[in-house]
């Protein structure tokens, strides 16, 4: 008799364990279901640089995988953020506005992805002009597209679909809206200020994905204007550009600060940042791209108090119900023949 009530208390005790153990991971899986995970690929600008390659930011919420901006070496880092896997999982590309910093690696991503096991199309939504920009793409690399086709490499998923956006919502699906605005940063006179007429247009994004909210400024000045007032009022996470003057009277001094008027100096970011007040401000895309940690809070603390970090290449920040800011590990070199990536 007491061994049978013995062999019940344990069958109970490994049933209640498993339930507890279950319900755990139920509830992990539902916490990291609605959270936005930022990898920073590219946290530098046009010049070149080792430590912050071009602006690429990867977006990962539930089933998406978004880049924001293809700057220069953003395949490598996306590569060294998660292998093959990351490389053929991205299948959408955010462009803010055409510059080549904002769109040199789109070809290296949508062919990468290709060639090593994305089936789906790559899809490409910016402004004005983008559809253009990705039809040159597409007939540049027609050679290389139908070459490895006729040696054998399955056609399906090089499609490239791109899509001229306006301001407003243009994805909402699988609980993920995103939301592009206009931003500063079309051309201006140096001296007066004034704007210049130029085509096109320059888009800063806001993601909200189950009550988890990101806004990207893409490059812009700032003034009591600019529409990322209005978009970022109380996001989680609030990531803008930032330009600090080039001293001096130098020919390369004076070369660097032409792009000054477009732009954001910390002061002036920092009052974005102070009116809008997001869960955790952040810099990316900045100029120059040997400005250190140090001196960027050291300009912005006068005129902004709340949380602020500076963004590197390969950080990681996660929005959930804290924002958590940590260093990826990077991967080491992946063998393709061993990646798995094509077990689909």
């Amino acid at each position: 008799m007491n061994l049978t009530r013995y062999f019940s208390r344990l069958i109970i005790l490994s049933l209640s364990y498993i339930a507890v153990f279950t319900f755990a991971k139920v509830a992990s899986a539902t916490t990291e279901n609605d959270q936005i995970v930022l990898t920073f690929l590219g946290t530098g600008a046009p010049r070149p640089s080792l430590e912050r390659y071009g602006p690429s930011i990867l977006v990962e919420a539930g089933d998406h995988r978004i880049i924001v901006d293809a700057g220069s070496g953003m395949r490598e880092r996306l590569f060294q953020a998660g292998g093959f896997k990351k490389l053929t999982a991205v299948d959408t590309i955010l462009i803010s506005h055409l510059h080549f910093d904002h769109t040199i690696s789109v070809s290296g991503l949508w062919l990468s992805g290709w060639l090593y096991g994305r089936r789906i199309p790559m899809n490409i939504y910016g402004p004005a002009g983008t559809e253009q920009m990705m039809m040159h793409l597409q007939k540049a690399y027609q050679w290389d597209i139908d070459y490895r086709g006729i040696v054998g490499v399955p056609l399906q998923g090089v499609e490239l679909i791109s899509k001229d956006i306006m301001p407003g919502v243009f994805f909402d699906k699988d609980g993920m809206k995103i939301t592009a605005f206009e931003v500063e940063h079309m051309p201006v006179d140096f001296k007066t200020g004034k704007a210049l007429k130029f085509r096109g247009q320059t888009l800063g994004f806001r993601i909200d994905y189950k009550g988890r909210s990101v806004v990207f400024s893409g490059d812009t000045r700032s003034t009591k204007e600019s529409k990322i007032l209005k978009y970022g009022k109380g996001v989680d996470v609030l990531i803008h550009e930032v330009q600090v003057p080039s001293p001096g009277n130098s020919k390369e001094a004076k070369l660097a600060n032409v792009s000054l008027p477009v732009h954001s100096t910390p002061e002036q970011s920092s009052y974005i940042f102070s009116q809008t007040k997001p869960g955790m401000a952040v810099y990316s895309h900045i100029i120059p791209p040997d400005t250190t940690k140090e001196q960027l809070v050291r300009e912005s603390r006068p005129f902004y108090k709340g949380p602020l970090t500076v963004a590197h290449d390969l950080m990681k920040i996660t929005i959930g119900d804290k924002i958590l800011v940590e260093k990826i590990k990077v991967m080491e070199e992946q063998s393709f023949e061993k990646s798995n990536v094509l077990k689909k």
